[in-house]
């Protein structure tokens, strides 16, 4: 396949493919070829360190240009397809596909950190990043993913999530009203409770911020925010009109956290069951997925 016909040029097959407009991957593409070029100067594939330092690619390099090898991994990313079929659809094999995403994988998450697109993960990050927020509305949910049963009984009973009914990971997300993610918690087994999460992350808050909760948080008070949740319906009773009506007017302002997480899962390797092993790599691809979620949102909220 000619390398220059790879890449998409109209903008609905780009979107498709990559999530990304014309205008949002070459954004990503300066800190990516930038970072790529750092790495092959010194590093081979297999990721061992030259002995020589190196200027210029292959020229039978399966990949050629950091053009291709960013859509190569966007694509992998979003359409969260088979290695064999992704090698095929680039004309390598199996194994170098894996050999491809060990290296650009990492070099993306640096690329997305370099563009300050990466939510925090460290509760001290985001109170600071809160202190130029202040007065703004936050919303917090926790998100489900599906993942292959565990050969080992220990481990399938801390993944198994009742509320799913298969076995996942969760992760904690804090977003703010324009739909920009700011904290991504710890990856964690999808059996651990929304509130017992919130509470191991130890999450702090101005005290003129307002987080929306939803009934999973039921008891989460966070040091500094002023909370709101939706009224409980009690136990073989019925809600007040005006419950009802307070219960429509917070889901409308909060139905903006579910944008949000329809946006990270635009990416499917997080919407669909994972075929990657290893927490590390499992964890990764949720942060990518947030930091790209940040770069179509840095796009399209521009007047």
């Amino acid at each position: 396949m000619d390398n220059q016909k790879r890449i998409p040029t109209d903008y609905r097959s780009l979107l498709s493919l990559t999530s990304l407009t014309a205008a949002e991957f070459f954004q990503l593409l300066l800190p990516f070829d930038a970072l790529w070029q750092r790495y092959h100067a010194h590093h081979d594939l297999k990721g061992e360190r030259r002995r020589i330092q190196k200027f210029s690619e292959h020229g039978l390099m399966s990949l050629k240009g950091s053009v291709d090898k960013l859509f190569f991994v966007l694509v992998y990313l979003k359409q969260n397809s088979l290695q064999a079929y992704h090698g095929f659809c680039f004309e390598m094999s199996q194994g170098k596909v894996s050999q491809w995403l060990r290296v650009l994988l990492p070099i993306l998450e640096q690329a997305l950190h370099r563009l300050q697109l990466l939510p925090s993960r460290e509760p001290s990050h985001l109170y600071l990043s809160l202190r130029l927020l202040a007065g703004q509305v936050l919303l917090m949910d926790a998100t489900e993913r599906a993942i292959p049963r565990s050969v080992d009984k220990e481990r399938q009973r801390h993944e198994y999530s009742g509320k799913q009914q298969e076995h996942t990971l969760k992760n904690l997300l804090v977003s703010q009203e324009q739909n920009r993610i700011l904290y991504l918690s710890a990856t964690v087994p999808g059996s651990m409770h929304d509130k017992a999460l919130a509470d191991e992350m130890e999450l702090a808050f101005l005290p003129e911020q307002c987080l929306l909760l939803d009934l999973g948080f039921i008891g989460y008070e966070p040091e500094g925010a002023q909370t709101l949740l939706p009224v409980k319906k009690p136990y073989q009773g019925e809600l007040s009109a005006t419950d009802k009506l307070y219960n429509r007017l917070l889901a409308s302002v909060r139905v903006k956290v579910e944008h949000v997480m329809a946006g990270v899962k635009r990416i499917r390797i997080v919407k669909e069951k994972i075929r990657l092993h290893g927490e590390q790599i499992r964890d990764l691809v949720m942060l990518m997925a947030c930091g790209l979620h940040n770069l179509r949102v840095a796009h399209r909220n521009l007047p």
